[in-house]
């Protein structure tokens, strides 16, 4: 018995229906009749008629797919585990690094909240795509590091330390490209070091870092050897299954940036550049780095505690299905709206037209319709009213930000050192001496030019003098009496 479906290859179809269509019908059996052309949407109609699902693709990379071995992730922990027995590692102890990039100004699409239908919403935003690194650090006892930042540049700027939000122990660093590089990995590990010695417990700190290769140069190795601290690298391409950083921390970074983004663009910022990513990078890196979020990250990737069957399992659902599935969308990623405190006159305004709707009810059969304009007036100014004080506020903030950035571009701006890797404790002293020295510079200006002042006074009265003198005693001008109070007033004589 043949097969009878009506297709036809030339239907004028989306891409997307097109490829569906290919996929449903490619495989047909030979004996398939074609009759007429299909309807744009019997695509859609076929998949709901016969209970097939659709589900998203996500892409990944080839090398990242071939990674995921068994053998060599199980290997792995089986590794771990002994060098974490062997060395007695403590949770405090037990570390984990790696970089995230951004572009400093880009963000991404929000959720709108509109009663209009099947309409797009657009806010145009002032994007720059200049590269910025952050390097971060977690360790299994629920504890972070300082942020270390890489900036895209060759000079520091005196104006970027007087961020105030930025907290001093943050580290800057410069590269031409604004990535890490092997100079700038082997500062992060002095880092690593200044703010991790101090919390340590055991007698060794373990280091987990992935394949990049600045991670594994000699002077990295060394300086680990010399401050008891054993690098741990994961295996290639494996990080997105393994990295604690990577597979639970990272995310809410992101988010957090992007909702900075809307947030600043919303207030009004039409230049989004190093000041304002410096402006709220620490504040995002706070709310991303979260003592629960970190423990979760450790717990979700097996090392702490040790736990690699759900890993391994997971391992074994994608090899079994070859690709990878999509997770579910996570709970509470549609940002929040701009929060404010309803003001008095709003609630004298709901007060009444409470009052009014209940009266409203009360009404004859014949006054229905008046009640319905009623309802429907009321409805519009209770909502007008709410519109009208959330403008308020968004403009009273806007007009805020707008004059906390105007004061930031307003400041002096020097340059403070080529290259290297300062904190911003540092590049604020470097600041404050610059000013300092200035200041100096300007008092001793002010005190030479006093000087100068009061030798041209002493010279004009000494001429001057000089000249009265010779006048008095060629007559013609009248002596000078003296009085100055030890005895009766004289002339001066001039001999």
């Amino acid at each position: 018995m043949s097969t009878k479906i009506w297709f036809t290859l030339g239907s004028q179809l989306n891409p997307t229906d097109q490829a569906l269509h290919y996929n449903v019908f490619h495989h047909l059996p030979e004996t398939t009749t074609y009759r007429k052309p299909l309807q744009l949407h019997i695509t859609t109609r076929f998949i709901e008629r016969y209970g097939y699902i659709t589900i998203k693709q996500k892409a990944l990379e080839q090398d990242r797919q071939e990674a995921e071995n068994l053998e060599t992730i199980t290997e792995y922990f089986q590794k771990l585990q002994e060098t974490i027995t062997t060395h007695a590692i403590q949770p405090a102890d037990l570390w984990n690094m790696d970089e995230t990039g951004f572009c400093i100004g880009v963000g991404k699409d929000q959720l709108v909240v509109t009663r209009r239908r099947k309409r797009a919403s657009y806010l145009g935003i002032p994007q720059n795509r200049e590269s910025a690194t952050a390097i971060e650090a977690i360790s299994a006892g629920g504890q972070d590091l300082p942020a270390f930042l890489i900036l895209t540049g060759q000079v520091h700027m005196s104006r970027w330390y007087q961020v105030k939000q930025l907290e001093g122990d943050t580290c800057i660093g410069l590269s031409s490209t604004g990535y890490s590089n092997d100079e700038l990995s082997l500062q992060w590990l002095k880092h690593f070091e200044k703010h991790s010695a101090s919390r340590q417990v055991g007698q060794k700190r373990l280091l987990l870092i992935d394949g990049h290769g600045s991670h594994h140069t000699k002077q990295f190795i060394q300086f680990c050897d010399d401050h008891s601290i054993i690098p741990f690298s994961l295996p290639p391409h494996t990080t997105h299954l393994l990295q604690p950083l990577d597979v639970v921390v990272f995310q809410p970074l992101k988010h957090y940036h992007s909702k900075a983004i809307d947030l600043i663009i919303r207030e009004g910022c039409t230049t989004i550049d190093k000041l304002e990513f410096l402006g709220f990078i620490q504040s995002i890196h706070h709310e991303a780095f979260k003592e629960k979020t970190i423990l979760s990250a450790f717990k979700k990737t097996g090392i702490y505690p040790y736990n690699p069957q759900p890993v391994l399992q997971q391992v074994a659902e994608r090899i079994a299905l070859h690709k990878t599935p999509s997770p579910p969308p996570a709970a509470g990623q549609n940002p929040d709206s701009s929060p404010f405190g309803t003001p008095l006159s709003i609630r004298k305004i709901h007060r009444v037209a409470n009052r009014l709707i209940t009266e409203a009810r009360q009404v004859t059969d014949q006054q229905n319709q008046l009640a319905e304009h009623l309802g429907r007036f009321i409805k519009g100014a209770l909502a007008q009213s709410t519109e009208l004080l959330q403008t308020k506020y968004d403009l009273g903030r806007t007009k805020l930000a707008e004059r906390q950035r105007r004061l930031q571009k307003e400041a002096k701006n020097t340059r403070l050192q080529s290259g290297g890797v300062l904190t911003v404790a540092e590049g604020r002293n470097m600041v404050q001496q610059r000013d300092d020295n200035e200041l100096q510079r300007a008092c001793k200006l002010v005190q030479q030019a006093e000087e100068r002042y009061q030798k041209t006074i002493q010279k004009v009265f000494f001429e001057a003098a000089k000249q009265a003198r010779k006048l008095r005693l060629e007559g013609r001008l009248s002596p000078f009496l003296v009085i100055d109070g030890r005895g009766p007033p004289r002339y001066l004589r001039h001999s």
